[in-house]
C-alpha cells in the first residue's frame, strides 16, 4: 500500500487494491470476494480500512454483502451512473 501519505485515506488504497485483485483474479459478477480478515492480511491494513473500502464499494453498487454468505461482485454494467461514478472513484 505505498504511494499515499499518512494523512491520506487508507481505504482508498484498499479500494484500488481490490480493483486490481478483481482484475488479476478475473472475478466476474456473482463471484465471492475474500473476507475482511483475508483482505486485511492480503493488503497489510487494518480491518477497519477494509470495512470502509467495502462500504464505499457497496454504496456505489459495485459489491453486495449477503448476511451469513459473504461479499459478492454485483452486475453493475447496466447502470450507467454507477459506471460513471466507479470510473471517477477509481481514477487517480
Amino acid at each position: 500500500m505505498a504511494g499515499r501519505t499518512s494523512s491520506s485515506k487508507i481505504y482508498l488504497d484498499v479500494v484500488e487494491s481490490l480493483r486490481s485483485m478483481i482484475e488479476a483474479d478475473s472475478l466476474l459478477p456473482g463471484d465471492k470476494i475474500p473476507s475482511e480478515r483475508e483482505l486485511s492480511d492480503r493488503f497489510n491494513v487494518g480491518r477497519s480500512s477494509v470495512r470502509e473500502a467495502l462500504r464505499a464499494l457497496e454504496l456505489l453498487g459495485l459489491i453486495e454483502t449477503r448476511r451469513g454468505e459473504g461479499t459478492f461482485i454485483r452486475d453493475f454494467q447496466e447502470h450507467k451512473l454507477v459506471e460513471l461514478l466507479g470510473t471517477f472513484f477509481f481514477a487517480r
